[in-house]
C-alpha cells in the first residue's frame, strides 16, 4: 500500500505497525515560538512523527504534515538514519544544551525496537559527553539505562497516569502497565540517574481524585523519585470533537457533557478546563509533595490576564528548573562537551549568564526565547573569540 504525504508517495511498512521510512534533514532545535515556560534550554528530537502508544488525546493528532498521515491512516514516520543526522549537527557546533528525546512521540514506542534509533541517538550525545532527557510511557530498554548514566546529567522522565490499571488501558493503549511504569523510575534511581514522575496530564473527573493522586505521589517517591511534574488535559480545538466522542464512547454521554461544561476557555488553539479548577488541583498536589519533601512543577500550564497569556509555574512551581534538575549549558573543549561553571541552566531566569550568551540571559525584558540550529552555530563563533576560564579548566 501507498499513501500520499506532503505530496509524496510512501510505501507503507506494515510490520510490526504500518510506518513509512523518509530520509530528511530536519535540525535540531529549541522549543516552539509563543507561550514559553520551560525555563531550560533544550535541543528537541523527535525520531518518530506518530505513536503507538495511542493516546487519544495527544495533542499531535492536531498537527499537519507526517502527523496528520498518523491521524488519518494511523501510520507512523520513521526518520531513516537520523541518528546520523544529529551526530553531523552536533559535530557542527560548539555549544550544546540538554537533548530532549522527544517532545512530541514516546522514544521507546514498539516501533523503535525494530529501527533503535533512540538508543543511537542517545549515543550520539553521550559518546559527546552532552546531556540528554527522555520522556516515555513505555518501558525503558535496559541498553538505555546503561548509555545515560555514563552521562552525569542525563535524566529520565516517566509519565504515570494512573494506579488504575484498567482506566491505563483505556488512556494509554499501548503503553507499558502502572507496575513497569514504577520500575522504570527505580530502576534509574537504582542506577544514580536522576528520574521524575509526571502525573501529566491529570484527566477532569477520572484522575483527578486528591486522595488517589497523594498515594501515586507516594508511590513514586517510593521508587526514588523527588520531583513531580503535572498537568491537566487541554484539548486542541482541531480534535475536540474526537477528544470528546471518545469520552462518550468509553465513560458515557453524561461525562462528555461534564467535560464540555469544565472546557469553555480557549487559550491559543487549545480548550482549557476551568481556570479555578486547574488552580485547585495544583494547589492541593504542591501542598503534598512539599510535605513529602518533594519538589514540584507544572507543564504547559497557563491562564489569560488582561488578555495576556500567563504561564502557572511563576505561582506554583518550587524547584529553580520546572524539570527539578539544574543542568548548566555545556561547551566543546576538543572532542567532547563540558559543563560551563556556576551556570544552574535556567535560562528563563536567567539575567547574568555566567556560560558567556548573552542570547540565553532571557529574564532580561524583551529577549527572545526560541534558538534554532543557526543559532548554535552563531553562538559557537562568538565563544571562540572569548576565553573559556567560564568553563571547567578541566574536564571531568
Amino acid at each position: 500500500m501507498k499513501i500520499l504525504v506532503n505530496k509524496r508517495k510512501h510505501e507503507v511498512i506494515e510490520e510490526p505497525q504500518p510506518h513509512i521510512l523518509v530520509r530528511t534533514r530536519k535540525q535540531l532545535h529549541g522549543w516552539w515560538p509563543g507561550k514559553r515556560e520551560c525555563t531550560s534550554e533544550r535541543m528537541l528530537i523527535n525520531p518518530y512523527n506518530g505513536c503507538g502508544i495511542g493516546c487519544f488525546f495527544c495533542y499531535t493528532r492536531a498537527f499537519p504534515g507526517y502527523f496528520r498521515s498518523f491521524r488519518d491512516y494511523g501510520v507512523i514516520t520513521v526518520a531513516k538514519d537520523f541518528d546520523q543526522v544529529v551526530a553531523e549537527q552536533l559535530d557542527s557546533i560548539d555549544i550544546a544544551t540538554c537533548g530532549y528525546l522527544s517532545p512530541v512521540t514516546d522514544p521507546f514506542q514498539s516501533l523503535n525496537a525494530k529501527y533503535h534509533l533512540s538508543e543511537k541517538i542517545i549515543k550520539v550525545f553521550v559518546e559527546r559527553n552532552i546531556p540528554i532527557e527522555f520522556i516515555t510511557k513505555a518501558s525503558i530498554p535496559e541498553e538505555i539505562i546503561n548509555l545515560i548514566k555514563q552521562q552525569f546529567h542525563s535524566f529520565g522522565q516517566v509519565s504515570i497516569l494512573t494506579l488504575k490499571e484498567d482506566l491505563r488501558k483505556i488512556l494509554v493503549p499501548g503503553g507499558a502497565s502502572t507496575d513497569l511504569l514504577l520500575q522504570n523510575l527505580e530502576r534509574l534511581t537504582r542506577e544514580g540517574i536522576f528520574a521524575v514522575c509526571r502525573i501529566d496530564p491529570i484527566f477532569p473527573y477520572l484522575t483527578d481524585k486528591i486522595k488517589e493522586l497523594a498515594e501515586l505521589i507516594e508511590r513514586a517517591k517510593s521508587h526514588g523519585v523527588s520531583h513531580i511534574v503535572t498537568s491537566i488535559l487541554d484539548i486542541p480545538v482541531k480534535i475536540k470533537k474526537d477528544v470528546f466522542s471518545t469520552m462518550e464512547k468509553y465513560f458515557g454521554v453524561a461525562m462528555q457533557w461534564d467535560y464540555q461544561r469544565l472546557y469553555r476557555e480557549n487559550i491559543d488553539g487549545y480548550l482549557n478546563a476551568d481556570i479555578n479548577y486547574r488552580k485547585r488541583i495544583f494547589d492541593k498536589l504542591r501542598n503534598i509533595c512539599e510535605r513529602k519533601n518533594l519538589t514540584f512543577a507544572l507543564c504547559m500550564e497557563y491562564e489569560i490576564k488582561k488578555g495576556e497569556i500567563i504561564g502557572l509555574n511563576q505561582e506554583f512551581m518550587s524547584s529553580r528548573n520546572c524539570e527539578g534538575i539544574d543542568i548548566p549549558l555545556y561547551k566543546r573543549e576538543g572532542r567532547k562537551f563540558y559543563p560551563a561553571v556556576d551556570c544552574l541552566g535556567d535560562c528563563l531566569h536567567c539575567t547574568d549568564p555566567e556560560c558567556g550568551i548573552e542570547d540565553l540571559a532571557m529574564g532580561r525584558e524583551g529577549s527572545r526565547k526560541d534558538w534554532y540550529l543557526k543559532d548554535y552555530r552563531r553562538w559557537s563563533k562568538q565563544v571562540k573569540t572569548k576565553s573559556s576560564a567560564v568553563l571547567f579548566p578541566d574536564p571531568i
